[in-house]
């Protein structure tokens, strides 16, 4: 399942549990469905963030230093 499949059915589950208009035993198949796929996007976009990064020089050295898009990098932490 792609990032976008998952959200878009996140959101239909998300939708659907708001209405209020459902048994307990939906509302909680639907809830454990939800946190599976919230919990799925959430792994996608942190592989996502791993991928997002660019190399720049080091000064003085003629070493590469992985950095985050962001601007934080690893010698930062």
């Amino acid at each position: 399942m792609t990032f976008e499949q998952a959200f878009r059915r996140l959101d239909e589950v998300v939708g659907k549990l708001e209405q209020g208009d459902l048994a307990l035993e939906e509302s909680l198949a639907l809830y454990e469905e939800g946190m599976s796929l919230a919990m799925l996007c959430n792994g996608l976009l942190d592989k996502a963030d791993l991928r997002v990064r660019q190399l720049v020089a080091t000064p003085g050295s003629d070493a590469l230093t992985a950095v985050d898009f962001d601007g934080w990098s690893e010698r930062d932490a």
